[in-house]
């Protein structure tokens, strides 16, 4: 085994590649060590900044366009990467978050917008793994993946509800993939993200910081893009052969309190605001 991460040859597949996000910075770290790239988001607006910071750092990377919510769309992405590359060495699944509106309590929400959530943040994920995984069974050609969940999966997800559902939905579906696909050789696992300043996040006001001065968050610490991609690539790496089913929290600390964070909805519309 090499206990070192080299990616050096390797065809890694992400889903949701945002220049300011988790993805923009998975891909970049990926990148300085030798990887190729096949990256999906859902305009060339987003692609392009990105990819050019790819190709900056020496990589090869194509970019893929395409709306994950829409099946239509998600159905073909991992016969593009074959068809380009020829080879998947690894997958991440980045794509997700909160809609827009979705903050506010279960019973002001409605079943479209839930179901809008579940495919934003699990639907896809399960389509573009299945078909990966069939294609790694076919070829005989495993590879790690790994899905980028949340820490409101794992107690509870006030105001936002379809989100922490649709994450715990996630960890469920991830440890079910590992558990079936061990035989094939493929690891499946989770990464659970804590408070991260994404560019979204800020775009949306929804900062810990904000909502920490309207009273609504106390002593949130922030985790940066970074570091989540720190962890992804552990566990695409040879140095986590022996790890499968897993989740991997990484949020500063935030979940080692004995009780869920004392979130006001009030608080939270007037940071947004």
């Amino acid at each position: 085994m090499r206990m070192t991460l080299d990616f050096r040859g390797r065809l890694i597949l992400v889903c949701g590649v945002a220049r300011g996000g988790i993805g923009g910075a998975t891909v970049r770290a990926l990148a300085g060590l030798g990887a190729r790239l096949a990256c999906v988001d859902r305009t060339q607006d987003v692609l392009d900044p990105t990819l050019a910071d790819i190709r900056d750092l020496g990589a090869e990377a194509i970019g893929i366009v395409a709306d994950l919510t829409d099946p239509a769309q998600t159905d073909g992405i991992i016969g593009k990467v074959l068809e380009a590359f020829g080879r998947l060495d690894g997958v991440v699944n980045v794509a997700g978050g909160t809609r827009e509106g979705e903050w506010g309590p279960l019973e002001e929400s409605g079943v479209a917008g839930f179901r809008d959530t579940v495919s934003l943040n699990l639907e896809y994920v399960f389509s573009i793994c299945t078909q990966a995984a069939r294609s790694m069974v076919a070829r005989s050609a495993p590879a790690p993946i790994v899905n980028v969940g949340s820490i409101s999966s794992l107690n509870s997800a006030p105001f936002h509800g379809p989100y922490g559902a649709a994450k715990a939905g996630l960890n469920a579906l991830t440890r079910t993939m590992a558990f079936e696909w061990a035989r094939h050789g493929i690891r499946v696992n989770v990464v659970s993200p804590g408070a991260v300043p994404s560019e979204r996040v800020l775009a949306k006001g929804l900062t810990p910081d904000a909502v920490r001065q309207e009273g609504a968050i106390n002593d949130v610490v922030q985790t940066t893009a970074d570091e989540i991609a720190g962890a992804i690539l552990f566990l695409l790496s040879d140095l986590a052969t022996g790890v499968s089913g897993h989740n991997l929290v990484v949020d500063s600390g935030i979940t080692t309190r004995n009780a869920v964070l004392p979130i006001r909805m009030d608080a939270v519309k007037a940071s947004m605001s």
